[in-house]
């Protein structure tokens, strides 16, 4: 009882310090981006026409004041009604035209996450690109810590547990391969690729940073179309069908089965659905 009862009191005054940051950064002036000067990473984020006034503006001005120096690549998904999706896509590029470290990619219909990702990386200037969900809030200090952290001694690795917010960079890419672009919606695709890095000896680590915090925005409405079967509320079914397709997975051990942490059970490929090179022209040696 006495457990539970400080859990929730940490969990009230997480959200009373959050309130508090959100009022503090609506307090300050809209900020002014600079010449992209560093080259240690980019910073990469999907996001969609339903995030835009809840998530996606007050998180732009949050890494534009925090990252003026930085690219910025802003993946925009498409949207299965196209006349709203055009003029979304007038109002969020004339917003981001006014920020010169600002990368745009934009799309009319709905796209892959994986693809998504993929073109973060593709479009990175530089080797390590972090790549941040569009429904994460961060606190004025989430540069120095992040920084601070460690994780940019390594080639990829993970903020708090969570690939809603990770490092990746074109030299893993080129060893686990790209994110798999079969999969044709939201889900399963972190599940695959974090599969596939244990199998090729790739240890992707933790590390704890503070200042963030991850909303988990649970999707209504997705890119796709109307009505998309979801899994557990937030995956496209559809994505579940291509990831059970590809991976045998069992909760006990068995010949020919690696553990891997992020589905906490063992999984073996199907030799048939190997990875594809999706972009065979893309030049990853230099990094």
């Amino acid at each position: 009882m006495i457990a539970k009862a400080i859990r929730l009191l940490n969990k009230h005054w997480s959200n009373v310090k959050w309130t508090f940051t959100d009022l503090a950064w609506k307090s300050k002036p809209n900020p002014v981006a600079q010449e992209v000067t560093n080259l240690e990473y980019s910073i990469g984020v999907v996001t969609y026409i339903n995030r835009y006034e809840i998530h996606f503006l007050p998180l732009i001005k949050r890494l534009v004041t925090l990252f003026p120096d930085t690219q910025l690549i802003i993946a925009i998904n498409g949207y299965y009604d196209l006349e709203q999706q055009e003029q979304y896509l007038v109002k969020i590029k004339a917003l981001l035209k006014t920020y010169q470290n600002v990368t745009i990619i934009s799309y009319e219909e709905g796209q892959s996450l994986s693809k998504l990702w993929n073109q973060l990386i593709i479009h990175s200037n530089t080797d390590k690109t972090f790549i941040f969900n569009d429904d994460i809030k961060i606190a004025s200090g989430f540069r120095n810590k992040l920084e601070q952290s460690g994780i940019l001694k390594q080639a990829c690795g993970l903020i708090n547990k969570s690939w809603s917010h990770f490092l990746m960079s074109k030299s893993i890419i080129k060893q686990n391969g790209w994110f798999d672009e079969r999969f044709p919606g939201v889900g399963y695709e972190d599940q695959d690729f974090e599969i596939r890095l244990v199998l090729n000896n790739i240890i992707i680590q933790n590390y704890s940073v503070l200042n963030i915090k991850n909303i988990v925005f649970k999707t209504t409405d997705f890119s796709y179309g109307e009505n998309i079967a979801t899994d557990f509320e937030k995956y496209s079914s559809d994505n579940g069908k291509v990831f059970y397709k590809k991976w045998d997975v069992s909760s006990v051990e068995k010949t020919d089965y690696t553990w891997v942490r992020i589905i906490q059970a063992y999984a073996k490929l199907n030799t048939k659905m190997k990875t594809p090179n999706f972009y065979p022209t893309i030049e990853l040696n230099k990094w």
